[in-house]
């Protein structure tokens, strides 16, 4: 891997802002899920968009409780008890309570426009479908449900796999506003969009990561010529790391933690297999932007 900090490109052309006037956000009340709702108020803020809030009522945990052997089990219980589908129900209004209230404290943070929207269904499913005409979904890495800290919670898989927006996966631990921003750049068209849209998110006296993927051996110098011409001169500290050509995701990731940035930029269409693109999403515990 090479560094070079560059500081003195050529003035590139004027380049249109990448584009975003609404951001949709899954609220779950999880730790990661509040994680995200920070993050995309930040965002709204600083691209003056539209919050859109989502909670969605999980019809299958109704489901179950409509089950005649279904049963709770409480902490600090010494037995477990009859699951009421009425008591669930009083839960979930209390969890939409808490997730429009989190998102007016944020949004009155960062003073912008918001709705709040109270879905009922399969949670992928109407996350997706209240997000449709949003220009960028922020969801959490994982969900309530416990899983593997690095493990993809079932609607981040989905908006994966079944979304045409841009999508933001979020963690505990980062923030939009503080970190570093690193991009994965090939010289594809997807990658083009990746690069506009993590210039509009480095913020003033941030790094900016440019991860060089050459398709060929000898292609790094074209590829550092075409940054060159792209980068506004606003963005003073740029850093290339130039890799070898590779498509295994497990590479990938091991140089994206040796760069140590904040948020990862990839396109969904770039020269890399879409496999690799999704396996290294899940493969990383960084928060990351896939642009489409």
């Amino acid at each position: 891997m090479q560094h070079q900090e560059n500081r003195n490109r050529e003035t590139p052309p004027k380049q249109e802002q990448y584009g975003i006037r609404s951001i949709a956000v899954g609220i779950d009340c999880s730790p990661h899920s509040m994680a995200s709702l920070k993050a995309a108020a930040e965002l709204a803020a600083r691209m003056n968009a539209e919050l859109i809030g989502i909670f969605v009522e999980d019809i299958n945990l109704l489901r179950i409780a409509d089950l005649p052997f279904s049963q709770e089990i409480r902490r600090y219980g010494s037995e477990p008890e009859n699951m009421s589908t009425a008591e669930l129900e009083r839960l979930l209004r209390m969890q939409a309570r808490q997730a429009e209230t989190s998102l007016r404290h944020e949004a009155e943070i960062f003073r912008v426009h918001h709705t709040f929207n109270v879905r009922r269904g399969i949670v992928p499913r109407e996350v997706l479908a209240a997000a449709l005409g949003a220009d960028l979904l922020v969801l959490g890495r994982s969900g309530r449900s416990p899983t593997c800290r690095k493990g993809l919670g079932s609607t981040a898989r989905s908006a994966l796999s079944g979304s045409a927006k841009n999508v933001l996966l979020m963690r505990t631990g980062f923030s939009a506003e503080d970190e570093a921003v690193l991009v994965l750049y090939d010289g594809s068209a997807s990658s083009r969009d990746a690069l506009a849209i993590a210039v509009t998110l480095v913020r003033p006296g941030n790094m900016l990561h440019i991860l060089v993927l050459p398709q060929n051996a000898g292609d790094e110098s074209e590829l550092e010529r075409e940054l060159a011409k792209l980068l506004p001169s606003a963005i003073l500290r740029v850093e290339y790391h130039v890799l070898p050509p590779v498509t295994d995701s497990r590479i990938l990731a091991r140089y994206i933690r040796m760069a140590d940035s904040g948020l990862l930029v990839i396109g969904d269409r770039m020269n890399l297999p879409s496999e690799t693109v999704h396996n290294l999403i899940n493969e990383i515990d960084y928060p990351v932007l896939l642009v489409r």
